[in-house]
């Protein structure tokens, strides 16, 4: 079942973050650092996507129970299968994970064939740095499963409140030995598993009440104010800090995407709606696309540097965009699953 504020988030989702590795490749090594730590923003819409795949894998085992084997199999082809592919691409091109070369380039392709670049925060960013999330995701399809028995025998109060208390947990320990800044560690699923577990609660919400309620754009803009506010603090302020600004991250990003939503401006709305029908694949060709435009814009540098990539960058995110089209319809023919 399609639900268009789930689909809005998801796709307004997936545009921020794109935006954001595309401004951060391209204009993140010459602008200010503080303009690094503004545009993280736009990265903010993982916590939202974690949150959206939570609902939307809950919502189907709630109206159909499929078996674990079953449920695998079907990731297995929607997400491991295009994503496989892709890495394989990027491992062809010789500018991509240049850190790599010969025997240790062969090694970092089969960290991600076989998947264990996700305990190595060397090579879980090798060949793109955004497969980080590829890697974090499927840890959560891997313990779906098992979340989904204790999530049905239990209330949503205690479900959330044990995810909240293992998710903090969890930062609570990469501070204290020191792996804050290392992704295999600050990115593992502990760190958002209140946020996939919230996604959880309010399919099991819209399936008692047939319906998902959306605050007064006056209480949005309260929340998202505040929430972004305080995100931004903690996020300026780096260190230990920034592991626990996930909570106003979420509240004041998604708080802001739903005031989005709410004005119901149809252009806008149409378009995010159609974005996020084929995000992951969005999410999936932006390393590619992004470091070759990159690469050639290097090219072309001459007069204003910014005026050059702001052309480039243009160029690079219609061109995955369109390519993500492409690639999604390729995806669906080929898998049918």
């Amino acid at each position: 079942m399609r639900l268009d504020v789930i689909d809005f988030l998801k796709g307004y989702s997936i545009f921020t973050i794109v935006i954001f590795h595309l401004l951060a490749q391209y204009f993140g090594p010459i602008a200010p650092e503080a303009f690094g730590k503004a545009i993280s923003f736009g990265g903010t819409g993982v916590h939202v996507f974690i949150l959206c795949s939570g609902f939307g894998l809950c919502l189907s085992q709630l109206k159909r129970t499929i078996s674990p084997l079953s449920f695998y199999k079907k990731r297995f082809f929607k997400i491991y299968i295009p994503y496989i592919i892709v890495v394989l691409i990027a491992a062809a091109i010789p500018f991509i994970g240049s850190a790599y070369s010969g025997s240790d380039r062969i090694f970092a392709l089969l960290s991600h064939v076989f998947l264990f670049k996700m305990f190595d925060s060397e090579l879980i960013g090798s060949f793109g740095v955004p497969f980080w999330f590829v890697s974090m995701i499927i840890q959560f399809y891997i313990i779906f499963p098992f979340l989904f028995k204790i999530f049905v025998k239990i209330s949503n109060k205690k479900f959330i409140i044990i995810c909240l208390i293992l998710s903090l947990g969890w930062s609570t320990i990469v501070a204290i030995i020191g792996k804050d800044d290392f992704r295999a560690w600050n990115s593992f699923f502990l760190q958002y598993l209140w946020e996939f577990a919230l996604g959880m609660m309010l399919a099991r919400f819209y399936i008692k009440n047939n319906s998902i309620p959306i605050p007064s754009k006056k209480i949005l803009t309260v929340i998202a104010a505040s929430g972004l506010a305080l995100y931004g603090a903690m996020g300026f302020s780096g260190g230990i800090l920034k592991l626990y600004n996930d909570v106003p991250a979420l509240f004041g990003y998604l708080s802001l995407a739903l005031l989005i939503y709410s004005f119901s401006i149809k252009f806008i709305n149409k378009f995010f709606l159609y974005t996020s029908s084929f995000s992951y694949e969005w999410y999936l060709v932006l390393p590619i696309i992004f470091t070759c435009i990159f690469v050639l814009s290097k090219e072309f540098l001459i007069g204003n540097t910014y005026i050059t990539l702001a052309l480039f960058s243009f160029l690079a995110l219609i061109i995955s965009y369109l390519l993500a089209i492409a690639y999604h319809k390729f995806i669906n023919r080929v898998v049918k699953i």
